[in-house]
């Protein structure tokens, strides 16, 4: 019998429900499973387009269901999770729908046919984490799917409830062992990751725990998709209009709490208009609604469990220690005993402070003025991370010859957070590897055959019906 453990809400701390604490003999079994499953379901792409479709029609029914589920475990805004389900259905409909060639053909040349073939990559492990643990998945399970992969999910420990159902929802329409969950702890992960019979890991979540699951999926050299940290700049212009850039960067920067990779984690403000700037952020980051995901009115919940809280307030804590000043926020906002924090906007901080140089991933936004543009962008693009940046400006020749400059994977001008079904999405350096969405993150999924076939002519002593061999024992 399996081992069960509880979840728990982070606003209210009472356990949500149950979950299976898997093991590597579970493991194994999946894997057999997925494998068995793989061959027939490659085979037939027009049943896979139709399970695509109808798992999305599903979801689009089901998205209050397990939306609610997921605000509960999560801490997220109940809007925000009914929209993470609803998203997914746009990822499973875009996939169902996309056009692909399983093969082409090369020019001939010397009498030889050539054929480029695309093949499933195989068995996949889909490994997220817990602050989008739907929409996280659905970009790594919709291509591969598509693909013709067979899937084996595994979120985060402390969000398994919204992944099961949203995995239930998704099998009903596709052969059994082509899709299953495994949920527990890290050493599912290792077993996944070093499992000779997977054959790809996409992973989403820290830079410290891709990396070590990249070691570990080495030994068999399974292909290895990484979305990993981010320390997201938003480098404001002297130009920028005040109010339209602070609700765009607050939009971004406390969204599902600070726990977003890609969400802005630090503001960069041209000295001269420092304090409009943070009058005007801190001013908007105070209209937040603080308290429970699932409650009326709340535009922010709390973040995600205890360690994570605790580090951004000692982060907060060392950064005004330092000299930088607290211009909104620093409380808890509510008095249910979950792990809130309030959004906190913090002044007068510096490049080299923890607060600006590592990811806080929480509710806590610190404001740095620059007077040297050139020497930031030297600055930044020195740093570990690079996932996204925004440049806010309404000169939009000046924003792209910026844009092209900054090392990331995404460049945001105006905005922040946003991403496109079509467009590829991941990070340089330390945040990641590979691409996930669109076109390009359904190549992850697919193996590259390339045929090489000439024609089989037979030797003029062969078309007389002596084979050589025969006519040179002959001769002797």
């Amino acid at each position: 019998m399996t081992t069960t453990y509880e979840v728990f809400d982070p606003a209210t701390l009472e356990p949500v429900g149950l979950a299976p604490l898997h093991a590597e003999a579970d493991v194994d079994r999946a894997v057999q499973r997925a494998v068995a499953a793989g061959r027939g379901w490659a085979a037939d792409r027009s049943a896979r387009r139709a399970a695509l479709s109808g798992a999305a029609a599903s979801l689009r029914v089901k998205a209050p269901e397990i939306g609610r589920l997921l605000s509960l475990e999560q801490g997220k805004v109940l809007r925000e999770a009914v929209g993470e389900v609803l998203v997914t259905a746009d990822v499973f409909d875009y996939y169902a729908g996309l056009e692909w060639d399983e093969q082409e053909a090369l020019p001939e040349r010397g009498g030889r046919r050539l054929t480029v073939q695309r093949r499933p990559v195989g068995v996949v492990a889909a490994i997220t984490p817990w602050n989008f643990p739907i929409s996280l998945l659905s970009v790594k399970l919709a291509p591969a799917l598509a693909a013709g992969c067979t899937v084996i999910a595994k979120p985060s420990p402390t969000t398994p409830l919204s992944t099961i159902a949203l995995v239930d929802a998704v099998a009903e329409f596709v052969p059994d062992g082509v899709v299953q969950w495994l949920t527990g702890r890290r050493a599912v992960n290792r077993a996944l990751s070093e499992h000779p019979k997977v054959r790809k890991i996409s992973f989403t979540g820290s830079t410290e725990v891709g990396a070590a699951i990249a070691a570990q999926a080495a030994p068999t050299v399974k292909r290895v998709t990484l979305e990993l940290g981010g320390n997201d700049p938003a480098i404001i212009l002297p130009d920028a209009d005040a109010a339209f850039t602070a609700a765009g960067i607050v939009g971004s920067a406390f969204r599902n709490a600070g726990q977003v990779c890609m969400a802005v984690k630090r503001v960069f403000v041209p000295a001269e208009r420092e304090a409009e700037f943070v009058e005007a952020i801190a001013a908007e980051a105070a209209k937040l609604v603080v308290g429970h995901g699932v409650a009326e009115g709340t535009t922010m919940g709390p973040m995600h469990n205890m360690s994570q809280l605790e580090l951004v307030q000692a982060l907060v804590r060392d950064a005004l220690d330092g000299g930088a000043t607290l211009a909104s926020g620093g409380g808890r906002g509510t008095p249910l005993p979950g792990y809130f924090l309030e959004p906190t906007v913090v002044a007068g901080a510096s490049f080299g402070q923890s607060l600006v140089a590592t990811e806080q991933f929480g509710a806590a936004l610190p404001v740095v003025a620059y007077t040297d543009l050139d020497g930031l962008l030297d600055g930044l693009n020195g740093q570990e991370f690079g996932l996204g940046a925004s440049v806010w400006t309404p000169d939009l020749d000046r924003a792209d010859e910026l844009a092209s400059r900054i090392e990331a994977g995404t460049v945001w001008i105006n905005q922040h957070t946003q991403v496109e079904l079509d467009a590829p999405f991941g990070g340089w350096k330390a945040s990641g590897v590979g691409r996930e969405r669109g076109t390009h993150g359904l190549e992850h999924y697919l193996e590259l055959r390339t045929v090489n076939a000439r024609a089989h002519v037979p030797s003029p002593a062969s078309a007389r019906g002596t084979s050589p061999a025969r006519a040179a024992s002959t001769a002797r």
